[in-house]
Protein backbone atom coordinates (compact mmCIF):
# COMPACT_ATOMS: atom_id res chain seq x y z
CA UNK A 1 0.00 0.00 0.00
CA UNK A 2 1.37 3.43 -1.03
CA UNK A 3 0.24 6.42 0.98
CA UNK A 4 1.05 10.11 0.64
CA UNK A 5 1.17 11.89 4.00
CA UNK A 6 0.73 15.69 4.01
CA UNK A 7 1.65 18.18 6.73
CA UNK A 8 0.46 21.67 5.82
CA UNK A 9 0.95 25.09 7.38
CA UNK A 10 -0.09 28.59 6.42
CA UNK A 11 2.98 28.98 4.19
CA UNK A 12 4.42 25.48 3.98
CA UNK A 13 3.66 22.12 2.39
CA UNK A 14 5.43 18.91 3.39
CA UNK A 15 4.76 15.42 2.14
CA UNK A 16 6.11 11.88 2.31
CA UNK A 17 5.43 8.91 0.06
CA UNK A 18 5.34 5.87 2.37
CA UNK A 19 5.34 2.19 1.42
CA UNK A 20 3.25 0.60 4.16
CA UNK A 21 4.61 -2.88 3.50
CA UNK A 22 7.74 -1.98 5.45
CA UNK A 23 6.76 1.55 6.55
CA UNK A 24 9.61 3.05 4.54
CA UNK A 25 9.71 6.60 3.21
CA UNK A 26 10.33 6.32 -0.54
CA UNK A 27 10.36 10.06 -1.21
CA UNK A 28 9.56 13.35 0.46
CA UNK A 29 9.31 17.01 -0.36
CA UNK A 30 9.06 20.41 1.27
CA UNK A 31 7.76 23.67 -0.15
CA UNK A 32 8.70 26.71 1.93
CA UNK A 33 7.16 30.17 1.53
CA UNK A 34 3.99 29.00 -0.20
CA UNK A 35 2.24 32.09 -1.56
CA UNK A 36 5.47 33.78 -2.64
CA UNK A 37 7.33 34.30 -5.90
CA UNK A 38 10.50 32.96 -4.30
CA UNK A 39 9.21 29.74 -2.73
CA UNK A 40 11.81 27.03 -2.09
CA UNK A 41 10.89 23.60 -3.45
CA UNK A 42 13.03 20.68 -2.27
CA UNK A 43 12.73 16.95 -2.98
CA UNK A 44 14.39 13.85 -1.53
CA UNK A 45 14.50 10.32 -2.94
CA UNK A 46 15.33 7.57 -0.43
CA UNK A 47 16.68 10.27 1.95
CA UNK A 48 19.02 11.70 -0.71
CA UNK A 49 18.23 15.26 -1.69
CA UNK A 50 17.94 15.45 -5.44
CA UNK A 51 16.83 19.05 -6.00
CA UNK A 52 16.19 22.40 -4.36
CA UNK A 53 14.94 25.26 -6.49
CA UNK A 54 13.47 28.71 -5.98
CA UNK A 55 10.37 29.47 -8.03
CA UNK A 56 6.85 30.91 -7.68
CA UNK A 57 4.41 28.75 -5.70
CA UNK A 58 1.46 31.03 -5.11
CA UNK A 59 -0.98 28.62 -3.46
CA UNK A 60 -1.32 25.26 -1.75
CA UNK A 61 -2.90 23.98 -4.97
CA UNK A 62 0.34 24.72 -6.80
CA UNK A 63 2.34 23.08 -4.01
CA UNK A 64 0.25 19.91 -4.37
CA UNK A 65 0.81 19.98 -8.13
CA UNK A 66 4.58 20.17 -7.63
CA UNK A 67 4.45 17.16 -5.31
CA UNK A 68 2.34 15.07 -7.67
CA UNK A 69 4.55 15.98 -10.64
CA UNK A 70 7.58 14.77 -8.68
CA UNK A 71 5.95 11.54 -7.52
CA UNK A 72 4.73 10.67 -11.02
CA UNK A 73 7.95 11.61 -12.83
CA UNK A 74 9.08 8.54 -14.81
CA UNK A 75 12.72 9.41 -14.08
CA UNK A 76 12.31 8.38 -10.42
CA UNK A 77 10.28 5.20 -10.87
CA UNK A 78 8.13 5.77 -7.80
CA UNK A 79 4.80 4.93 -9.48
CA UNK A 80 3.67 3.94 -12.96
CA UNK A 81 0.78 6.38 -12.61
CA UNK A 82 -0.99 8.29 -9.84
CA UNK A 83 -3.53 5.46 -9.76
CA UNK A 84 -0.88 3.49 -7.84
CA UNK A 85 -1.47 5.76 -4.83
CA UNK A 86 -3.76 3.91 -2.41
CA UNK A 87 -4.57 6.85 -0.17
CA UNK A 88 -3.63 10.33 1.02
CA UNK A 89 -3.44 11.08 4.73
CA UNK A 90 -3.49 14.61 6.13
CA UNK A 91 -2.22 15.66 9.58
CA UNK A 92 -5.31 17.78 10.03
CA UNK A 93 -5.95 20.01 13.03
CA UNK A 94 -9.59 20.66 13.88
CA UNK A 95 -13.08 19.54 12.82
CA UNK A 96 -15.02 19.74 16.09
CA UNK A 97 -17.36 16.77 16.46
CA UNK A 98 -15.76 15.11 13.41
CA UNK A 99 -12.33 14.84 15.04
CA UNK A 100 -10.70 11.44 14.71
CA UNK A 101 -9.22 9.48 11.80
CA UNK A 102 -11.95 9.82 9.19
CA UNK A 103 -12.64 9.81 5.48
CA UNK A 104 -12.68 13.40 4.23
CA UNK A 105 -16.25 13.52 2.98
CA UNK A 106 -18.43 16.60 2.52
CA UNK A 107 -19.55 16.57 6.16
CA UNK A 108 -15.99 16.57 7.50
CA UNK A 109 -14.92 19.34 5.12
CA UNK A 110 -17.88 21.44 6.26
CA UNK A 111 -16.83 20.88 9.87
CA UNK A 112 -13.29 22.01 9.02
CA UNK A 113 -14.73 25.21 7.57
CA UNK A 114 -16.97 25.71 10.60
CA UNK A 115 -14.04 25.34 13.02
CA UNK A 116 -11.52 27.31 10.95
CA UNK A 117 -11.42 30.04 13.62
CA UNK A 118 -9.83 27.54 16.03
CA UNK A 119 -7.01 26.77 13.59
CA UNK A 120 -6.83 29.77 11.23
CA UNK A 121 -3.25 29.04 10.17
CA UNK A 122 -4.05 25.42 9.24
CA UNK A 123 -7.66 24.68 8.28
CA UNK A 124 -7.88 27.03 5.25
CA UNK A 125 -4.63 25.82 3.60
CA UNK A 126 -5.57 22.20 4.35
CA UNK A 127 -8.95 22.69 2.68
CA UNK A 128 -7.26 24.14 -0.38
CA UNK A 129 -4.81 21.25 -0.65
CA UNK A 130 -7.51 18.62 -0.03
CA UNK A 131 -9.60 20.06 -2.85
CA UNK A 132 -6.64 19.81 -5.22
CA UNK A 133 -5.96 16.19 -4.29
CA UNK A 134 -9.66 15.38 -4.77
CA UNK A 135 -9.49 16.81 -8.28
CA UNK A 136 -6.26 15.09 -9.26
CA UNK A 137 -6.97 11.75 -7.52
CA UNK A 138 -10.78 11.46 -7.70
CA UNK A 139 -10.87 7.71 -6.93
CA UNK A 140 -8.28 7.77 -4.13
CA UNK A 141 -9.45 7.83 -0.48
CA UNK A 142 -8.48 11.04 1.32
CA UNK A 143 -8.22 10.66 5.09
CA UNK A 144 -7.97 13.29 7.80
CA UNK A 145 -6.05 12.28 10.93
CA UNK A 146 -7.17 15.07 13.24
CA UNK A 147 -4.85 16.00 16.09
CA UNK A 148 -7.56 16.12 18.80
CA UNK A 149 -8.65 12.61 17.82
CA UNK A 150 -5.82 11.17 19.89
CA UNK A 151 -7.25 12.83 23.02
CA UNK A 152 -10.91 11.84 22.67
CA UNK A 153 -10.74 9.06 25.28
CA UNK A 154 -9.76 11.41 28.10
CA UNK A 155 -12.40 11.54 30.88
CA UNK A 156 -15.22 13.98 30.17
CA UNK A 157 -14.42 15.95 33.34
CA UNK A 158 -10.90 16.53 31.98
CA UNK A 159 -12.23 17.93 28.71
CA UNK A 160 -14.84 20.39 29.92
CA UNK A 161 -14.39 23.93 31.20
CA UNK A 162 -16.51 25.49 33.91
CA UNK A 163 -18.56 27.35 31.31
CA UNK A 164 -22.33 27.52 30.98
CA UNK A 165 -23.25 24.02 29.78
CA UNK A 166 -24.88 25.50 26.67
CA UNK A 167 -21.42 26.52 25.45
CA UNK A 168 -20.32 22.88 25.58
CA UNK A 169 -23.53 21.37 24.21
CA UNK A 170 -24.36 23.84 21.44
CA UNK A 171 -21.02 25.36 20.48
CA UNK A 172 -18.47 22.62 21.13
CA UNK A 173 -16.44 24.57 23.67
CA UNK A 174 -14.19 21.97 25.30
CA UNK A 175 -10.57 20.98 25.70
CA UNK A 176 -9.54 19.33 22.43
CA UNK A 177 -5.76 18.97 22.74
CA UNK A 178 -3.27 18.93 19.88
CA UNK A 179 0.10 17.38 18.85
CA UNK A 180 -1.78 14.08 19.05
CA UNK A 181 0.23 12.19 16.42
CA UNK A 182 3.52 13.15 18.07
CA UNK A 183 2.39 12.23 21.58
CA UNK A 184 0.96 8.90 20.35
CA UNK A 185 4.16 7.94 18.51
CA UNK A 186 6.50 8.94 21.33
CA UNK A 187 4.42 7.18 23.96
CA UNK A 188 4.29 3.93 21.98
CA UNK A 189 8.06 4.07 21.40
CA UNK A 190 8.67 4.78 25.10
CA UNK A 191 6.64 1.74 26.14
CA UNK A 192 8.43 -0.44 23.60
CA UNK A 193 11.98 0.72 24.28
CA UNK A 194 11.57 0.64 28.05
CA UNK A 195 9.66 -2.65 27.93
CA UNK A 196 6.95 -1.21 30.13
CA UNK A 197 4.03 -3.42 31.13
CA UNK A 198 0.54 -3.02 29.67
CA UNK A 199 -0.36 -0.96 32.74
CA UNK A 200 1.94 2.06 32.56
CA UNK A 201 2.12 5.77 33.30
CA UNK A 202 3.98 7.96 30.79
CA UNK A 203 4.36 11.72 30.34
CA UNK A 204 5.47 13.06 26.95
CA UNK A 205 6.91 16.53 26.40
CA UNK A 206 6.69 17.85 22.83
CA UNK A 207 8.81 21.01 23.10
CA UNK A 208 9.58 23.34 20.21
CA UNK A 209 8.15 26.45 18.59
CA UNK A 210 4.80 24.87 19.46
CA UNK A 211 4.80 22.91 22.73
CA UNK A 212 2.53 20.68 24.75
CA UNK A 213 2.65 17.89 27.34
CA UNK A 214 0.46 14.80 27.54
CA UNK A 215 -0.27 12.22 30.24
CA UNK A 216 -0.85 8.60 29.18
CA UNK A 217 -2.21 5.81 31.33
CA UNK A 218 -2.10 2.32 29.79
CA UNK A 219 -1.74 3.79 26.30
CA UNK A 220 -4.69 6.19 26.62
CA UNK A 221 -4.25 9.97 26.79
CA UNK A 222 -5.99 11.14 29.97
CA UNK A 223 -5.02 14.82 29.80
CA UNK A 224 -2.94 17.29 27.81
CA UNK A 225 -1.79 20.87 28.27
CA UNK A 226 -3.39 22.37 25.13
CA UNK A 227 -7.10 23.11 25.28
CA UNK A 228 -9.82 24.55 23.02
CA UNK A 229 -7.12 25.92 20.70
CA UNK A 230 -3.34 25.45 20.44
CA UNK A 231 -2.97 28.84 22.16
CA UNK A 232 -3.37 27.42 25.66
CA UNK A 233 -1.08 25.47 27.99
CA UNK A 234 2.53 26.39 28.63
CA UNK A 235 3.99 29.45 26.90
CA UNK A 236 5.30 28.66 23.44
CA UNK A 237 7.37 30.36 20.79
CA UNK A 238 4.91 33.20 20.15
CA UNK A 239 1.75 31.93 21.87
CA UNK A 240 0.81 33.36 25.22
CA UNK A 241 -0.33 30.13 26.91
CA UNK A 242 -2.62 29.97 29.96
CA UNK A 243 -4.02 33.35 30.98
CA UNK A 244 -7.01 34.81 32.78
CA UNK A 245 -9.52 35.67 29.99
CA UNK A 246 -10.41 38.95 31.67
CA UNK A 247 -6.99 40.27 30.68
CA UNK A 248 -8.32 40.67 27.13
CA UNK A 249 -11.08 43.27 27.74
CA UNK A 250 -8.78 45.05 30.20
CA UNK A 251 -6.04 45.49 27.56
CA UNK A 252 -8.62 46.40 24.91
CA UNK A 253 -9.85 49.23 27.12
CA UNK A 254 -6.35 50.43 28.00
CA UNK A 255 -4.93 50.31 24.46
CA UNK A 256 -7.96 50.89 22.26
CA UNK A 257 -7.09 47.79 20.27
CA UNK A 258 -9.79 45.57 18.78
CA UNK A 259 -10.36 41.98 19.85
CA UNK A 260 -8.77 40.74 16.61
CA UNK A 261 -5.66 42.85 17.29
CA UNK A 262 -5.39 41.56 20.85
CA UNK A 263 -5.84 37.94 19.76
CA UNK A 264 -3.15 38.47 17.13
CA UNK A 265 -0.81 39.72 19.87
CA UNK A 266 -1.63 36.62 21.94
CA UNK A 267 -0.70 34.25 19.11
CA UNK A 268 2.08 36.13 17.30
CA UNK A 269 3.71 38.39 19.87
CA UNK A 270 3.33 36.44 23.11
CA UNK A 271 5.17 33.49 24.62
CA UNK A 272 8.96 33.40 24.51
CA UNK A 273 8.98 36.24 21.99
CA UNK A 274 6.72 38.43 24.09
CA UNK A 275 8.62 37.97 27.35
CA UNK A 276 12.10 38.15 25.87
CA UNK A 277 11.40 40.93 23.41
CA UNK A 278 13.85 39.16 21.11
CA UNK A 279 12.52 36.02 19.49
CA UNK A 280 10.36 32.95 19.89
CA UNK A 281 13.36 30.79 19.06
CA UNK A 282 15.05 29.31 22.12
CA UNK A 283 18.45 29.47 20.40
CA UNK A 284 18.17 33.26 20.09
CA UNK A 285 17.07 33.48 23.72
CA UNK A 286 20.10 31.48 24.88
CA UNK A 287 22.42 33.75 22.86
CA UNK A 288 20.85 36.80 24.51
CA UNK A 289 21.18 35.25 27.96
CA UNK A 290 24.91 34.81 27.44
CA UNK A 291 25.07 38.58 26.89
CA UNK A 292 23.27 39.22 30.17
CA UNK A 293 19.77 39.90 28.83
CA UNK A 294 17.45 39.63 31.84
CA UNK A 295 14.23 39.39 29.83
CA UNK A 296 15.62 36.47 27.85
CA UNK A 297 16.42 34.78 31.16
CA UNK A 298 12.88 35.45 32.37
CA UNK A 299 11.37 33.90 29.22
CA UNK A 300 13.41 30.72 29.59
CA UNK A 301 12.66 30.45 33.31
CA UNK A 302 8.93 30.84 32.65
CA UNK A 303 9.03 28.13 29.95
CA UNK A 304 10.79 25.70 32.29
CA UNK A 305 8.41 26.60 35.12
CA UNK A 306 5.37 25.84 32.96
CA UNK A 307 6.81 22.47 31.94
CA UNK A 308 7.42 21.57 35.59
CA UNK A 309 3.92 22.73 36.52
CA UNK A 310 2.23 20.43 34.03
CA UNK A 311 4.49 17.49 34.87
CA UNK A 312 3.57 17.87 38.53
CA UNK A 313 -0.12 18.04 37.70
CA UNK A 314 0.08 14.97 35.47
CA UNK A 315 2.01 12.89 38.01
CA UNK A 316 -0.81 13.49 40.50
CA UNK A 317 -3.48 12.59 37.90
CA UNK A 318 -1.58 9.44 36.90
CA UNK A 319 -0.85 8.65 40.56
CA UNK A 320 2.75 7.91 39.68
CA UNK A 321 5.10 7.79 36.73
CA UNK A 322 7.06 5.09 34.89
CA UNK A 323 8.73 7.24 32.22
CA UNK A 324 8.98 10.76 30.88
CA UNK A 325 10.04 11.46 27.30
CA UNK A 326 11.26 14.62 25.58
CA UNK A 327 10.81 15.28 21.86
CA UNK A 328 10.63 18.24 19.47
CA UNK A 329 13.42 20.65 18.58
CA UNK A 330 13.89 21.95 22.14
CA UNK A 331 13.11 18.66 23.84
CA UNK A 332 15.74 16.80 21.84
CA UNK A 333 18.52 19.39 21.74
CA UNK A 334 18.38 21.35 25.00
CA UNK A 335 20.22 19.27 27.60
CA UNK A 336 20.29 22.11 30.13
CA UNK A 337 16.51 22.50 29.97
CA UNK A 338 16.00 18.75 30.47
CA UNK A 339 18.38 18.80 33.45
CA UNK A 340 16.53 21.68 35.10
CA UNK A 341 13.12 20.13 34.51
CA UNK A 342 14.14 16.69 35.75
CA UNK A 343 15.95 18.06 38.81
CA UNK A 344 12.52 18.96 40.17
CA UNK A 345 11.69 15.24 40.25
CA UNK A 346 14.59 14.13 42.42
CA UNK A 347 12.31 14.04 45.48
CA UNK A 348 10.47 11.19 43.72
CA UNK A 349 13.68 9.22 43.34
CA UNK A 350 14.62 10.30 39.84
CA UNK A 351 18.35 10.24 39.06
CA UNK A 352 19.82 11.78 35.92
CA UNK A 353 22.74 10.34 33.97
CA UNK A 354 24.44 13.70 33.40
CA UNK A 355 26.78 12.45 30.69
CA UNK A 356 24.01 10.69 28.74
CA UNK A 357 21.88 13.81 28.97
CA UNK A 358 24.69 16.09 27.79
CA UNK A 359 25.24 13.79 24.79
CA UNK A 360 21.50 13.67 23.99
CA UNK A 361 21.38 9.90 24.26
CA UNK A 362 18.11 8.00 24.06
CA UNK A 363 18.10 6.96 27.73
CA UNK A 364 19.16 9.73 30.11
CA UNK A 365 18.22 8.25 33.51
CA UNK A 366 20.75 6.69 35.86
CA UNK A 367 20.60 3.00 36.68
CA UNK A 368 19.32 3.64 40.19
CA UNK A 369 16.58 6.04 39.07
CA UNK A 370 13.05 5.38 40.28
CA UNK A 371 11.69 5.90 36.76
CA UNK A 372 13.01 6.39 33.26
CA UNK A 373 13.68 9.47 31.11
CA UNK A 374 14.12 9.37 27.34
CA UNK A 375 14.99 11.63 24.42
CA UNK A 376 13.31 10.53 21.18
CA UNK A 377 12.75 11.92 17.71
CA UNK A 378 9.07 11.96 16.89
CA UNK A 379 7.56 10.61 13.66
CA UNK A 380 4.12 12.10 13.15
CA UNK A 381 4.04 11.04 9.50
CA UNK A 382 4.14 7.31 10.22
CA UNK A 383 1.28 7.68 12.71
CA UNK A 384 -0.79 9.49 10.06
CA UNK A 385 0.12 6.80 7.53
CA UNK A 386 -0.93 3.99 9.89
CA UNK A 387 -4.20 5.69 10.74
CA UNK A 388 -4.87 6.34 7.04
CA UNK A 389 -4.21 2.71 6.18
CA UNK A 390 -6.61 1.65 8.93
CA UNK A 391 -9.40 3.85 7.58
CA UNK A 392 -8.80 2.55 4.03
CA UNK A 393 -8.86 -1.06 5.24
CA UNK A 394 -12.20 -0.46 6.93
CA UNK A 395 -13.88 0.86 3.77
Amino acid sequence: MLIIVCNIGSSSFKFQLIDMQNESCLARGYVERVGCEDAIVSFWLNEEQISSTTLPVLSQRQAVQKALDFISDDAYGLVTSLDDIDGVGFKTIQAGEKNGSVLLDAGVLQAMEAYADLAPAHNPPYLQAIQMFAERLPETPLVGVFEPGFHVNAPEYAKVYGTPYEWIEKYGVRKYGYHGASHRYVTAETVKRCQLPEQHKVITCHLGGSSSLCAFRDGVAIDTSMGFTPQTGLIQGTRIGDMDPYVLPYIMEKTGKSLDQILSDCSKNGGLKGLSGISGDMRDILDAMEKGNSRAKLAREKFIYDIKRYIGEFIVLLQGIDAITFTGGIGQRDADLRRKVLSALEFLGFRLDAQANAMHREMIHAQDSAFKALVLETNEEIVVARETAGVIDSL
